[in-house]
């Protein structure tokens, strides 16, 4: 495993990759950061892109995306964190500038975690605070569970992994054909207003709080070879015709983590409402809702 020197935009193989990091720059200027790109070859997932950013010697944090969005989702949100914490932010294999593997095939429990433990003894990282959204919260408990690798955990919306009954949309991109058509549609037309209209979807609100440069950065994501049937490959392996495996459901488990827990969870979450996420936070030992 070896980490790289820092990777500037001219670094990046490919003229998508360094559109896309030029993108990154440009959203972390946006954002007032300043923000170093790096990899990790690992022998787990293979190439790992990660930003740092905020003071170096602040407590560690490590920030967890959710699918279908990139590292950079988290920097209009950095600001806030930067002058207290060392934040570390990777990307997802198959997202961003991390390679494009498949997941057919593969125990999503173990890989999802792996990679990351990867990714914490290369940069050093005993047991560092996790922030997570989405899906990351699904890895940040395999974290927590598995590998007693988080001191406090953050889950910023309804995390995986505390039901296995998904809204049907989530469900339809299990299916192999729907989820090609799935992804198709959300290339088709100007890829900004594609970008804009699928994150509304997803719970948007309001959307002048978001920078252009986002949405700018989330159309050239998608000409990044690979990304597409990466993607494709995670969601047929989680769920077959529509059904999500057993093991999407990680409520009986969560409810035993002893590490200091709190869950912000929006009032109208696409996925789940808050009631899920109260149940679960009563039961443990140290959590707030």
């Amino acid at each position: 495993m070896t980490t790289n020197t820092p990777r500037s935009p001219d670094d990046w193989p490919t003229e998508p990759e360094r559109r896309y990091a030029r993108r990154q720059g440009r959203l972390a200027q946006t954002c007032g950061l300043d923000i170093e790109s790096h990899t990790i070859d690992t022998d787990t997932g293979g190439r790992i892109h990660y930003f740092v950013a905020g003071v170096p010697d602040g407590d560690p944090v490590v920030l967890l995306h959710g699918i279908t969005e990139p590292a950079a989702t988290w920097l209009p949100m950095l600001p806030a964190l930067a002058d207290q914490y060392r934040l570390y932010v990777p990307d997802m294999p198959g997202e961003g500038l991390s390679a494009k593997p498949s997941y057919r095939g593969r125990n999503l429990r173990s890989f999802l975690a792996e990679y990351l433990l990867d990714v914490f003894d290369a940069v050093g990282l005993d047991c560092p605070h996790v922030v997570a959204h989405s899906l990351g919260g699904w890895q940040a408990f395999f974290l927590t569970i598995d590998h007693n690798r988080v001191d406090r955990l953050c889950l910023v919306g309804a995390p995986v992994g505390v039901s296995r009954e998904f809204p049907l949309l989530v469900r339809l991109f299990t299916v192999r054909g729907v989820t090609r058509l799935l992804f198709w549609l959300m290339t088709q037309g100007d890829a900004v207003a594609s970008a804009r209209q699928w994150l509304r979807l997803f719970g948007v609100v309001d959307d002048s709080e978001v920078p252009e440069d986002f949405y700018e950065l989330y159309a050239v994501r998608q000409e990044i070879a690979g990304l597409e049937e990466s993607l494709r490959s995670m969601m047929t392996e989680a769920g077959t015709f529509g059904r999500m495996s057993p093991q999407t459901d990680l409520s009986g488990e969560i409810v035993d983590i002893e590490r200091p827990t709190a869950f912000i969870w929006g009032s109208e979450d696409y996925y789940w409402e808050p009631n899920t996420g109260r149940a679960i936070a009563r039961r443990m030992p140290d959590a707030e809702f």
